[in-house]
């Protein structure tokens, strides 16, 4: 890793970084705000294939289950899921786009150390994002709701699960963007992708029949409300999920240290 390419390339990503932060650290406070020791009124009031989709079946009772399905089960994974396609073809595909790519090519860092320096950045931020959003939970449950009774440890494996999950969705994203020279292209292909995961998730959790969709998204591995239950081993889904992760970045930056560009 380049330390000053690393330096830059933060900074230029900063401002997205704290607008994506600040708005995931709000909606995670606004909706534990709305926990009132059961199911709120607006997620009871939601149509029973709706609440299925987003697996409201359980565990809502509980202040670990009702932020488990009410912001883990769509808003994270939505908003993460936008930060690492955008952040990803910025790093890399934008840059050959426009060219700027041969300017960081002349200089004496290799394709191979440009590659992993860019992808640092990524990784990084989506670490900080998942740290800070536990931090958050953890100092002001209290305050936010009377005799607050948050499973600290169910809650520090949905967020370790949830940095996981995007640490392969940005690793795919970031495959893209390597092996792509059209930032456009980059967008649409990472973007369909995460939006077919979504779907079919959502598709399968609503009816028993398409339940085999659950076996083409990635997202079948993040199950927050089971962990919030206790009914769910971690251990082989974080195992999983951080080895498909390595095996993207690893051929992301290998492909961009083999590929021929049109600088």
């Amino acid at each position: 890793m380049n330390r000053a390419l690393f330096v830059s390339t933060y900074r230029r990503n900063l401002k997205l970084f704290v607008v994506f932060l600040a708005i995931t650290i709000f909606y995670f406070l606004a909706t534990m705000g709305m926990f009132t020791g059961g199911e709120s009124d607006l997620f009871a009031a939601m149509p029973e294939a709706m609440r299925n989709a987003f697996g409201m079946q359980e565990g809502m009772e509980s202040l670990t289950g009702f932020m488990a399905t009410g912001f883990y089960g769509a808003t994270f994974i939505m908003f993460l899921m936008i930060y690492c396609v955008v952040v990803a073809n910025g790093l890399m595909s934008h840059l050959v786009d426009r060219g700027s790519m041969a300017y960081l090519l002349a200089t004496p860092v290799s394709r191979r150390r440009i590659a992993v320096t860019q992808a640092g950045v990524l990784i990084v931020n989506l670490f900080l994002i998942s740290l800070l959003t536990s931090v958050a939970g953890l100092a002001l449950a209290p305050v936010l709701v009377n005799d607050a009774k948050l499973d600290t440890s169910a809650f520090l494996q949905i967020n370790l699960l949830g940095f996981l999950l995007f640490f392969v969705i940005s690793g795919y994203a970031f495959l893209f963007s390597c092996l792509l020279n059209d930032s456009k292209h980059t967008l649409a292909a990472s973007g369909l992708l995460s939006v077919f995961f979504f779907i079919a998730q959502l598709v399968a959790n609503m009816s028993g029949e398409m339940e085999w969709l659950r076996g083409l998204t990635v997202l079948s591995v993040f199950e927050p409300i089971q962990v919030a239950t206790s009914s769910y081993d971690v251990l082989p889904a974080a195992l999983g999920l951080g080895a498909a992760g390595l095996v993207l970045y690893g051929a992301a930056v290998w492909i961009f240290s083999k590929r021929d560009l049109p600088l």
